[in-house]
């Protein structure tokens, strides 16, 4: 096997586990989506898609997926950014950029955790905390 093939090898693993990572990013959204519109019928007075406890947990297991989610994409960021650099290829500092907004995004993940966990232990979710990002 010849380098070029072990790097692009390596750049579809790396594909591979982004796109499992993004679909996990789709379900927060949908997740996100069903909590708010189950916290619009819950302030119209309608029967709710859920129970209190369980868009509480769903909030918390969404937030945690955000969470788990952006530290994937910072990995992936970081290794692809490796193989361009041992590679002298031109997207290094694309990859450089995309780190970057990854760690952003890890931070933004923490706040979002910090307010779940917070409101969790009151019992009191509101629309915002239901926001993947």
């Amino acid at each position: 096997m010849t380098n070029e093939e072990k790097i692009n090898n390596q750049k579809i693993k790396f594909l591979d586990l982004q796109m499992v990572a993004t679909i996990g990013f789709i379900l927060t959204l949908i997740i996100s989506f069903l909590l708010s519109y189950d916290k619009k019928l819950s302030l119209e007075k309608k029967d709710r898609l859920f129970t209190e406890e369980n868009a509480q947990n769903l909030a918390l297991f969404q937030t945690i997926l955000v969470f788990v989610i952006a530290i994937c994409f910072l990995y992936i960021n970081y290794k692809q950014y490796n193989i361009a650099k041992e590679n002298h290829g031109n997207d290094e500092n694309d990859f450089l950029l995309q780190i970057e907004t990854s760690i952003f995004a890890i931070i933004s993940a923490i706040i979002g955790l910090y307010i779940v966990f917070k409101n969790y232990r009151n019992k009191n979710l509101n629309i915002s905390e239901t926001e993947p990002f």
